[in-house]
């Protein structure tokens, strides 16, 4: 005998599959909703990573302070063309014992060998030429000027023009403190087949910055973000979601709750209770045992150390020209409290009356012209009026040796 749709088993049925039939189209309607809303997030998070990313820029991770500051709207096709190429060689790479330096980069205007080394012009390097090794930041390496301009070159070409042959190598590199460059000399004379005759350091900035922008004495830049990275690098190897501190939407969104609540500052730095006094003392003397060190190895290895420390707005008097106002009014703004650093550090540098740490701080207090184009960074003719002098000093050394002065 036939089911009917009234008997019991029949309704049950039918009941089973209307609830079935609506948990689907349930279920379908939930699962359409909730892949929306995750491509919708996903676009949202993306576009807020890039947003933060074209906008925000954290200076804590600066290597050094800015080799140009922007105050000039209107910049020549020449300048153009190189800031686009320093940014496109403002590239560092892990390296042995030093930390960083530069990718290898060829360019029109700014040439780093595979070495991370700068192009040097007017230079012949063989086994027999007189040769110079130049160590420093930003400053010696030439941030700002492209390689025929760069203060090595410059030297070189001094040295072309007195019918002098030289070999010049600028190991110079960015945000480099003087202990970094010493542990550099240190592995070029264990590997370089050609020994310098004279060693030049060129230093005073980076030794005052390191101090401010950590806190701490005899530190590399940045030593704050790396000590971090190595502290936290199990919690990074290990997953989970600690990744998600890295992201520029992490950043961003803690910046803007920063200033939410008033904390946010210029620049983070762990300066609060730096004292210029004490720190400036700390900043010499732990200059001074470095040279201690190098002229060790100078007597090992037979070259002559040069140290000096370059001019600086903050130490010297110079009378500055409108544009060198806003560079020095930009700095400060960005780095409030690093010019008594500066000058606190230079001051006790002096102090030492080493005849051997030659303060160029305030050689150009003479100058008319505007020649920085940041704190410490100098235009083509500002690097030609110290190459001219550190050639002299240069001379100077050379000739103390030739006349059967020890070397």
């Amino acid at each position: 005998m036939p089911l009917t749709k009234t008997d019991p088993i029949v309704e049950k049925v039918d009941s089973r599959q209307t609830f079935m039939a609506q948990y689907t189209s349930l279920a379908r309607y939930f699962a359409v909703r909730v892949c929306i809303a995750v491509t919708l997030g996903v676009f949202l998070l993306a576009a807020v990573e890039v947003y933060a990313f074209l906008h925000f820029h954290p200076s804590v991770n600066a290597l050094e302070l800015a080799a140009k500051v922007e105050t000039v709207k209107n910049e020549s096709p020449a300048e153009r063309e190189y800031w686009a190429e320093f940014r496109q060689a403002n590239k560092v790479t892990y390296h042995p014992w030093v930390l960083w330096r530069r990718q290898p980069y060829q360019g029109e205007l700014i040439s780093i060998d595979q070495n991370g080394v700068r192009q040097t012009l007017h230079t012949r390097c063989d086994d027999q030429t007189f040769t110079i090794w130049m160590f420093g930041d930003s400053v010696m390496w030439g941030a700002g000027a492209p390689d025929p301009e760069t203060i090595p070159s410059l030297i070189a070409g001094d040295y072309e023009k007195a019918g002098r042959p030289v070999c010049i190598v600028n190991y110079a590199e960015k945000g480099w403190a003087n202990t970094q460059e010493v542990i550099g000399l240190m592995e070029e004379l264990k590997h370089a087949k050609r020994k310098p005759d004279e060693v030049l350091f060129y230093d005073g900035g980076t030794e005052a910055f390191t101090a401010y922008q950590n806190g701490l004495v005899d530190v590399h830049s940045n030593y704050l973000s790396f000590k971090s990275y190595l502290d936290n690098l199990g919690a990074y190897e290990k997953g989970g979601f600690s990744y998600f501190a890295q992201t520029n939407t992490y950043r961003f969104l803690k910046k803007m709750g920063a200033q939410a609540q008033g904390q946010d500052k210029p620049v983070q730095v762990q300066n609060a209770a730096l004292d210029p006094d004490a720190a400036s003392t700390a900043i010499v003397e732990n200059y001074l045992q470095n040279m201690g060190f190098v002229d060790l190895l100078a007597k090992q290895y037979g070259f002559r150390p040069v140290f000096a420390w370059y001019p600086n707005m903050a130490v010297g008097h110079k009378e500055l020209t409108p544009h060198e106002q806003q560079v020095l009014a930009s700095e400060y703004r960005i780095f409030p409290g690093l010019g008594p650093i500066y000058q606190a550090a230079y001051k006790r540098a002096r102090e030492a009356h080493r005849p051997d740490l030659i303060d160029l701080g305030d050689m150009l207090d003479d100058q008319k012209n505007s020649l920085y184009v940041g704190i410490s960074h100098l235009n083509s003719e500002g690097n030609q009026i110290v190459a001219d002098r550190l050639f002299e000093i240069l001379e100077q050394a050379t000739g103390k040796s030739r006349d059967g002065h020890e070397k």
